[in-house]
This record gives structure tokens, C-alpha cells and sequence, in this order.
């Protein structure tokens, strides 16, 4: 059983990452992204095959005839489908949420009809995410805090160029350009992170049932960061606001971000996770 739980944990882990390159592509077209997040989603699906070989070898049957079962099987054809969608053309939206939810169906299958040990497989699992979430919301910070400082930089350069103030600091700082494109691709970079990270932390209240943490103060300030960063792809996008705006938006975030880390002295979710 070590080998089909070490299967199933490398499966999620490499699930999160493709969903995490689809994630990127969407918010900002990148087809080496792209690319990415296809040949992970491919590699998942032949560890989803391998989970069923190896069931099958262990159990000298074919693994149909359980809940866990058949959302497996769901699961696995799911997976095949966006790996053949990947090949085409303008599905990377299409792919993603199907992605989402196969992974979303793959964590709440080991929570809630897992194969084996119950109560052991579920804190195998409870733990995976965890440390799954940790790590993801830990590189996120630090993407968005790398964001943050260039974005006070920004704004600091905009100031002293709007006053003409041509002194030695400001020759020693990259140019408006590229602080900008610098503090851009460490939001794109941080937000995906952020995403699956919260996603995970969601299926952990959903597959516990603990439906009162989704009001806790942290999940709050959580969603508000995100939507502030979701805005400001979409004013990224529309191109109708200034770098100076843009800039802005980036402290606001990650003023959120902070308000959310502080929160942990007044949440009770890393209380009840155990973290």
C-alpha cells in the first residue's frame, strides 16, 4: 500500500502544478505556461493509470465497484480529456476548469471514500494538503512581496522624475520599464501560487465539513487580496490606466496580503489544522 499512497500524493502534488501553470497562462497568455501545465496534466494521468495497475495487481480485480472507485475512473477520464483538449487550440480555459474539477474530485475522493484505513488515509491526506498549502501560500508571499518593493519603487521613481530630480539614486535604479515589467511578473507569478493555495485550503474545510471557517477572518482577507490582484490584471489588461495606477493596486494587495498574515493571531484555522 506505501507504493499506491506514494502514487496518489505524487498525482495530487503534479495535479496542483498543472493547474497551477493553467492558472498563469489564463491570467497572462504565456504559452511556454502553457506547455507546462500540458505535460504535467499528462504525467497525471499516467500516474492515475499506474494507481490503477497497481490496484489491480494488488487486489487481482479490476477497481469498479466502489464510490472511490468510480470517481477514479471519472477522474482519470476527466484528465485524459483536457490532456486531448490541451492539443488544441484556445481550450486552455476549458482545460483549467476541468482541471479543477478533477482535483477538486481527487482531494474529496481520498477524503471521503479513500482506499485502505480510513481514519490513517485521511490523515495521510489532510496532512499532504497541508503541506501542500504551506508551501504554495509561503512562495506566494514572497512573489508578491518581491511585487510590493517594486512597486514602491515605481512610484518612488515617478515621483522624483516628475520633479525633475535627476540625483544619484535615482541613476542607480532600474528604469520606469522595467520596474514595472519586474513588479508585473512577480504578480503573475504570486497570484497562481495564491490561487491554489486557497483552493487547497478550501477543500480541507469542504472535505472536514467545517463550513463556519469559510467566514473566518483569514479566508476573508484571503478572497479580498485575490480580488484585488484579480483587478488589477483586469486593468493590466483594459491598458486604460497608467503604470502609476497600476502600481497602486500592487501596494493594496499586498497591504491585504499582510492584513491576512497578521490574522493568524485572530483565525481559527491554522488553530484547527493543526498549524
Amino acid at each position: 500500500m506505501l507504493l499506491l499512497a506514494s502514487l496518489i500524493e505524487l498525482m495530487i502534488y503534479i495535479y496542483a502544478l498543472s493547474l497551477l501553470f493553467y492558472f498563469s497562462d489564463c491570467v497572462s497568455r504565456s504559452v511556454r505556461s502553457r506547455r507546462i501545465g500540458a505535460g504535467l496534466l499528462g504525467i497525471t494521468a499516467l500516474l492515475q493509470f499506474a494507481v490503477i495497475v497497481v490496484r489491480i495487481v494488488i487486489e487481482g480485480r479490476v477497481p469498479l465497484f466502489s464510490v472511490y472507485d468510480f470517481l477514479f475512473l471519472f477522474i482519470f477520464v476527466l484528465t485524459l480529456t483536457g490532456v486531448g483538449l490541451a492539443l488544441t487550440q484556445k481550450a486552455e480555459f476549458v482545460v483549467l476548469l476541468l482541471g479543477i474539477v478533477g482535483f477538486t474530485a481527487s482531494v474529496l475522493n481520498e477524503f471521503w471514500f479513500p482506499v485502505g484505513e480510513h481514519a490513517d488515509h485521511i490523515g495521510y491526506t489532510q496532512q499532504l494538503l497541508l503541506i501542500l498549502h504551506v508551501v504554495l501560500a509561503n512562495l506566494s508571499l514572497v512573489a508578491l512581496t518581491i511585487a510590493a518593493v517594486f512597486g514602491i519603487l515605481y512610484l518612488f521613481l515617478y515621483a522624483m522624475l516628475k520633479k525633475k530630480k535627476w540625483n544619484d539614486t535615482v541613476r542607480r535604479l532600474p528604469s520606469l520599464e522595467q520596474t514595472e515589467r519586474w513588479a508585473h511578473l512577480s504578480v503573475l507569478t504570486g497570484t497562481p501560487l495564491l490561487i491554489v493555495s486557497l483552493l487547497v485550503a478550501f477543500l480541507l474545510i469542504v472535505a472536514q465539513k467545517r463550513w463556519e471557517m469559510l467566514l473566518d477572518v483569514k479566508g476573508i482577507t484571503t478572497f479580498a487580496a485575490l480580488a484585488v490582484y484579480g483587478l488589477y490584471f483586469l486593468l493590466k489588461r483594459t491598458r486604460k490606466y497608467s503604470g502609476f495606477s497600476i502600481a497602486k493596486w500592487t501596494l493594496v494587495g499586498y497591504a491585504l496580503v499582510i492584513i491576512n498574515l497578521l490574522s493568524n493571531a485572530f483565525s481559527e484555522y491554522h488553530k484547527w489544522n493543526g498549524g
